[in-house]
């Protein structure tokens, strides 16, 4: 069973927190975690799900690597960060998720290819990125915008953020669209057209636990009318959490 949402807080967690940071200014070396994630999502039915999240990671001069998403630093000047990744796409179902897919083929899980370009002072943090499919799943692309700010209060560190993101019309009809196969009397035949979707974020970060960095998220995400409008969901907006701690080893 899979959820685009959960996906979502990942991705935004890791990006936000160590994935999108500068090696030079990080810690090197291997380190391991333990998460948990509870999301929603827009799908009609779709469970809400708490998931336990185990994390492993290597932060090297260049390179680094959180389970599956790696990124490589092409360049660094100024506050200008720009990064190579190879991110994990986790959206789809499965016919089993909710009865709402009942007859439908199922939607998988893809990997995305692309760059990423940040910008950080003075505790603002602006960052544009784009990703393609790489494995043919849907044959589209992503992009996302985004802006925050960290403030320091002792040893916590709080980080509010919004951000924007282009989903392509070929991603959201793979993955909210009904074919004309697969449509019903209570599941109309739809096509996804693209869609820009809002997110909104506070986290909370600090050092003082067991020697490692312990991190909690709340967020929200509004979606555009091309995806709440699809047959297949009910709500156009859906909120998640995580709780994260990690160390080096």
């Amino acid at each position: 069973m899979k959820t685009s949402l959960l996906g979502a807080i990942v991705a935004l967690t890791f990006s936000t927190a160590s994935f999108a940071q500068s090696p030079n200014n990080s810690p090197q070396g291997w380190m391991w975690g333990v998460g948990v994630a509870a999301s929603q999502d827009v799908y009609t039915d779709f469970d809400n799900r708490i998931v336990p999240i185990p994390i492993i990671g290597y932060v090297g001069e260049r390179l680094r690597v959180y389970g599956p998403f790696v990124g490589y630093q092409l360049l660094q000047d100024d506050g200008f960060t720009l990064d190579a990744q190879l991110v994990p796409i986790f959206a789809g179902y499965e016919e089993d998720d909710s009865a709402v897919f009942n007859g439908m083929e199922d939607r998988d899980f893809s990997f995305g290819a692309g760059l990423s370009l940040r910008y950080a002072k003075n505790g603002w943090t602006y960052e544009l990125a784009s990703n393609a499919d790489i494995l043919g799943t849907f044959n589209g692309y992503q992009a996302t915008a985004s802006i925050g700010k960290a403030f320091r209060t002792g040893p916590f560190v709080i980080e509010p953020s919004v951000g924007v993101t282009f989903q392509d019309n070929h991603y959201v009809d793979y993955y909210y669209g009904v074919t004309a196969a697969e449509a019903t009397a209570t599941r109309a035949a739809y096509k996804g057209d693209s869609a820009v979707n809002t997110e909104l974020a506070l986290a909370v970060s600090t050092p003082i636990f067991w020697g490692g960095m312990t991190r909690f998220q709340i967020g929200a995400t509004f979606y555009d009318d091309s995806i709440s409008d699809s047959p297949l969901t009910d709500s156009d907006s859906a909120f998640n959490a995580m709780l994260m701690f990690s160390r080096f080893f």
